[in-house]
């Protein structure tokens, strides 16, 4: 009889280190106080001590690859930011870090996503039913308005959530828990919803607790993505696949005529509404991440060499409030979004499963509505997602054509 891994000290160490960091860096303010600079450097020197233990021994030629392909794009960075030495070190410090992650063993990985996901979950346990109270009309204690470091999210602290300046006196509120913006939370928590349901658990606690937190974001690309993973879950875990996904899609498409046909709903205002074509702008409503200025900006780097590598020397103060892939060709240029592309890439191919593909798929489209891959909850996120469906998960019936043609 085989017996069970457990983590050892060290290996929980690094993973709760690591989820420290990783909701730090996602503007929990919870853990605003947290100096940044100070938590880079114990988590780095934990990730350097556990890498010298465990060597290459987990690493894949793709994820070799990977990892090559990974240092380049913080090479870029390096060579084209004009910032200090210390900034270098810990650009090279967040690539050791990342790096890390796909070094580990899949229970590593597995244990990793429980802790991240368990993190994840009390957060919303404490939040959800403060959110519920605020909803009714209970009078709540709060701070603010806070102006953070970012110079452009202005919220209010109600200690057990946050609520934007623009957001508290609107009809119908959108829930973002304790992160800055309602899309922030609820678009990893569809990360984590989907690899956690991998098995078949679709209604266990935590996936509960999640799926809630994404119906009271409002989000539309968290909404989009939702209906997505549900769908290739059902075909992926049901016994009866194609009958099991079209129930899932009549449920939903039930739920959204029920919507559509009460206009006074948070749902019809804050998704539907958001569909709807405008013909002035020759797109829907709700492709709204970037503002006329942005766009000008855009057009004009596009006929420049900072097309190439993206713009380091000056004020971007023009790209707040905006999102996205084009942000994201700002900041690191046409080369940067080909690198984490071929990244996602290398993820998929090493493992060549159609439920990874699916997943990494996922991952991409929220990439390009919200330029936030190479932050270290998304990249984790990805990583571990990536590299447990591909071992956890078998290419299911539903899928086998389309497998024979990847498969050529």
């Amino acid at each position: 009889m085989l017996e069970e891994w457990k983590p050892d000290l060290l290996t929980k160490l690094y993973v709760y280190s690591l989820c420290l960091l990783v909701y730090t860096v996602a503007d929990v303010s919870w853990l605003f106080v947290i100096p940044r600079p100070p938590l880079y450097v114990m988590v780095g020197a934990i990730t350097i001590i556990k890498a010298l233990k465990n060597g290459m021994m987990h690493a894949s030629p793709q994820k070799v690859m990977w990892i090559i392909v990974w240092f380049i794009f913080n090479l870029m960075l390096i060579f084209v930011s004009p910032d200090s030495i210390i900034s270098y070190l810990f650009r090279l410090l967040f690539f050791l870090i990342l790096t890390s992650v796909i070094l580990l063993s899949l229970d590593e990985m597995k244990y990793l996503l429980k802790i991240l996901t368990n993190c994840f979950v009390f957060i919303l346990v404490i939040s959800i039913p403060a959110w519920i109270f605020y909803l009714i009309g209970v009078p709540m204690a709060h701070t603010g308005p806070h102006y953070h470091e970012n110079g452009f999210h202005v919220y209010y602290d109600y200690f057990f959530f946050t609520t934007s300046v623009g957001s508290a006196s609107s009809t119908y509120p959108r829930f973002s828990s304790v992160f800055l913006e309602p899309g922030q939370m609820a678009t990893p928590c569809v990360f984590l919803f989907h690899l956690n349901s991998r098995e078949n658990k679709l209604f266990q606690f935590k996936n509960v607790i999640m799926i809630i937190a994404i119906i009271m974001s409002f989000s539309l690309i968290a909404y989009g993505l939702f209906v997505f993973s549900l769908v290739v879950n059902r075909m992926g875990n049901s016994r009866y696949k194609v009958p099991a996904a079209i129930i899932t899609l009549l449920l939903i498409g039930g739920s959204w005529m029920y919507f559509t046909s009460h206009e006074n709903n948070a749902v019809n205002a804050l998704i539907v509404s958001r569909l709807e074509y405008d013909e002035e702008e020759n797109t829907i409503s709700g492709n709204n991440r970037t503002n006329d200025y942005f766009e000008y900006r855009y057009d004009e780097m596009m006929h420049t060499k900072d097309k190439y590598f993206g713009i380091h020397d000056q004020s971007l103060e023009w790209t707040n409030n905006t999102s996205g892939y084009k942000k994201f060709i700002v900041k690191n240029g046409i080369v940067g979004f080909a690198i984490v592309m071929v990244m996602m890439l290398l993820l998929w191919l090493d493992n060549k499963k159609i439920s990874v593909l699916m997943y990494c798929i996922m991952v991409v489209v929220a990439f390009l509505v919200r330029d936030m891959l190479t932050t270290p909850l998304w990249m984790t996120c990805a990583i571990i997602g990536a590299c447990i469906l591909g071992v956890d998960t078998e290419d299911t019936e539903m899928y086998s054509g389309a497998h024979m043609i990847i498969s050529e």
